[in-house]
């Protein structure tokens, strides 16, 4: 039996480590770059509003309160409050040339995942399954309907899914990344996507909402709900939000 050392993630770790012994090559070969951020020009949009950032918001507060929370309300959120969460997660601070510079940090500013939701209680917004397009800061419809038992079956039956109003859905593109830092990419990847993540548990204890982060899902499951293959783009990381009681 091979031991724990042998398993892929110690394999993985190993073989991504900068050595100045070692040359930084691979035999990957040519990486194609895809587009920046993805857009469904097809889908009907839905506008949301930049927050007020000039509105005092006390951060050592925040961090003090800041829990994962699963026990959620019934109670439906706005549409402003929904703005705030996926403009603390992906909102546009700055444009360095064709770069889009957002609210967490990224590795080579390459943002390498796209945020899609299912909003099951959103004040003004129907049920369904929806993506985020950066760039004009509008929700693209991409499916409607009660996806929340679904959801939460491929969620491991976790009940914070059941409660959510709201469930963030990160993936990984991974070529957007991996076309500059090659194998060593899937690290970055991770990393990003928890900055993001909390930065969205942040803005939902400054607004008094309760958010739980989510790694524990059937992976195809998720992919196939919300559309995307499973191998150059897969979804990586989940969040709920919802009223708190």
């Amino acid at each position: 039996m091979a031991g724990y050392k042998d398993g892929l993630a110690f394999r993985y770790l190993q073989a991504t480590k900068y050595d100045r012994q070692k040359p930084l090559r691979d035999s990957l070969g040519h990486i194609p770059a895809p587009a920046r951020f993805k857009v469904y020009p097809q889908a009907e949009r839905v506008e949301l509003t930049p927050p007020d950032v000039g509105q005092p918001a006390d951060l050592w507060q925040c961090l003090a309160r800041r829990r994962s929370e699963r026990d959620t309300s019934p109670q439906p959120l706005t549409l402003q409050e929904l703005s705030l969460l996926l403009w603390a997660a992906q909102g546009v601070t700055a444009r360095a040339g064709g770069y889009l510079l957002r609210t967490a940090p990224s590795a080579g500013a390459l943002y390498p995942f796209e945020t899609y939701l299912y909003a099951d209680r959103v004040e003004g917004l129907g049920k369904g399954i929806y993506h985020l397009e950066v760039g004009e800061f509008v929700l693209e419809r991409l499916k409607d309907g009660d996806f929340n038992r679904h959801l939460t079956a491929g969620g491991l039956g976790q009940s914070a899914l059941r409660r959510a109003a709201v469930v963030l859905i990160w993936t990984a593109v991974l070529l957007r990344c991996m076309v500059k830092y090659r194998e060593r990419a899937v690290r970055y990847i991770a990393m990003d996507l928890g900055h993001v993540c909390q930065n969205v548990q942040l803005a939902a204890t400054a607004m008094s909402l309760g958010s739980c982060p989510i790694g524990a899902f059937y992976d195809d499951d998720i992919n196939r709900l919300i559309g995307v293959d499973g191998e150059e783009e897969t979804v990586l990381y989940l969040a709920t939000v919802g009223k708190l009681g």
